[in-house]
C-alpha cells in the first residue's frame, strides 16, 4: 500500500519534501497525527459502539497511564479468569475507599478506580499475585508519520478519513501562502475548490454514522 506521503500528494496534488515545500514532511507528520486524533473522536461520538475498534487493553500490577478515553476498569479477583468491573469515584474518596469503617469503603468484591496525575488507580491497590488493574481505553497512535501506509490500533476501514482529514490541512497551509495578486486569487480559488469537495467527502461520513445510531422516536397514537 502508498504511503501516506504519496496518497495525500495525489489526493492534492501537492508536492511534499523534508524542506522547501508547504507542507513540509515534519508539518505533514503533525497533520496526520492530529487527523488520527479528530477522526478517531469523531467516529467515536458517532458510533459509540464501535469503541472497541479503537481500544487496547492492558493490565498491571500497579496503576496504568491513562491516555484516551477510558472504555472499562476491571481488577482480578485472585485469579486471571475473575474481574472485578470497578466503578469511578473521586480521587478524594480514596482514602475512604480504603478505610473499613468508611461509608465508601470498597473491598476486592466492589472494586472502585480514581484518576489522579494522569494515571488510573484501583481500591484495593492492584498487586502481584493476579491482582491486577486491567484497562481497556482509546488509544492514539500519536506516532504515525508520512512514511507509514498504516495506523495502529485503527480499523483499515476508516483510515481513508485520515487521508481525507490531512489532505485538507495541506491545502489549508498551502492556501495560506498566498497573497493578493491575481495570479494568486486564481490559484487560491482552484484550491478553495479542492478543500470544499475534500470537506463533503468527509462530513459525509460522520454524519450518516451519527444518524445511523439515532433512537427512532416513537410515534404517537392518535386522540380518541
Amino acid at each position: 500500500m502508498a504511503t501516506f506521503q504519496a496518497q495525500i500528494q495525489g489526493m492534492t496534488g501537492l508536492t511534499i519534501s523534508s524542506s522547501g515545500t508547504i507542507p513540509t514532511e515534519a508539518q505533514l507528520n503533525e497533520f496526520l497525527q492530529t487527523a488520527v486524533t479528530e477522526v478517531v473522536d469523531a467516529i467515536i461520538n458517532a458510533r459509540p459502539a464501535e469503541v472497541a475498534k479503537f481500544s487496547q487493553t492492558t493490565n498491571a500490577t500497579s496503576s496504568i497511564a491513562q491516555t484516551g478515553r477510558i472504555v472499562s476498569v476491571m481488577r482480578e479477583h485472585d485469579s486471571t479468569d475473575i474481574l472485578r468491573p470497578c466503578d469511578k469515584i473521586p480521587a478524594s474518596l480514596r482514602g475512604g475507599a480504603i478505610d473499613i469503617e468508611s461509608l465508601n469503603y470498597r473491598s476486592k468484591y466492589n472494586p472502585a478506580f480514581y484518576i489522579l496525575d494522569g494515571n488510573i488507580h484501583t481500591v484495593p491497590q492492584a498487586a502481584s499475585g493476579n491482582n491486577d488493574i486491567v484497562v481497556t481505553q482509546v488509544t492514539y497512535d500519536t506516532g504515525v508519520a508520512y512514511s507509514d501506509s498504516s495506523v495502529d490500533y485503527f480499523p483499515q476501514q476508516y483510515e481513508h478519513l485520515i487521508i481525507l482529514n490531512a489532505s485538507i490541512k495541506c491545502l489549508d497551509a498551502q492556501m495560506a501562502t498566498y497573497t493578493h495578486t491575481d495570479e494568486d486569487a486564481e490559484l487560491a480559488q482552484a484550491i478553495a475548490g479542492s478543500i470544499a469537495s475534500l470537506k463533503s467527502q468527509y462530513n459525509m461520513v460522520i454524519p450518516k454514522a451519527r444518524a445511523a445510531q439515532a433512537p427512532q422516536q416513537p410515534q404517537r397514537q392518535g386522540a380518541r
